[in-house]
């Protein structure tokens, strides 16, 4: 994964969240995606995936480019 990346711990597991060279975000978990967050996970996992969000904003590339020919906005 290239560009900005950012790695943060979710109970046993660790995620890798990172914006990819056409600015689309890519997830990783190590060792293996889990199958059930718990409350407490899924806190830690939003917690995290909000910091990731945030410090894209000091970027100079927005985090999602429209796609050629695509009439959304």
């Amino acid at each position: 994964m290239e560009g900005a990346n950012m790695r943060f711990q979710v109970g046993k597991f660790t995620c890798e969240l990172a914006r990819d060279d056409d600015g689309r975000l890519q997830m990783r978990w190590i060792p293996e995606p889990p199958k059930y967050l718990n409350r407490a996970e899924r806190r830690q996992y939003q917690a995290g995936r909000a910091a990731f969000l945030e410090s894209l904003k000091d970027h100079d590339q927005p985090l999602y480019r429209p796609v050629e020919g695509s009439t959304a906005r």
